[in-house]
């Protein structure tokens, strides 16, 4: 199949902090040497970004707090759980959304964003 460009609502400076501050925590967490899977789904209403690490996965009561300002499970100087904060809060402002997800031996972040015809 052709690919063909998928058009959303968004800040392109914005959405490129988003990214970038999950890719940052993907590395951080993932298994050495394993991949980091990103791949795009679109229906006619929202694209999906799923953004993917081998690694431990995230204890269940922390897959909404991580998002939170100053939850952070390890030292990051000035930035201390910051990131995801910042990550959620784009996110809102563009009208989409961000979760995280445990499955397939790691961790799946997944940023939905409305999209633009």
């Amino acid at each position: 199949s052709q690919a063909q460009a998928v058009n959303v609502l968004a800040d392109e400076y914005a959405l490129e902090d988003v990214v970038g501050h999950v890719l940052r925590n993907a590395d951080r967490y993932r298994t050495p040497g394993s991949e980091i899977r990103i791949t795009l789904e679109a229906d006619a209403t929202a694209a999906r970004v799923s953004i993917h690490n081998a690694g431990p996965a995230i204890d269940d009561a922390m897959l909404e707090r991580i998002f939170e300002y100053g939850v952070s499970d390890q030292t990051e100087g000035a930035q201390r759980g910051q990131g995801l904060f910042v990550a959620k809060t784009y996110m809102a402002k563009m009208g989409g959304t961000i979760r995280a997800l445990n499955h397939e031996g790691g961790v799946a972040f997944i940023l939905q964003l409305a999209r633009h015809h």
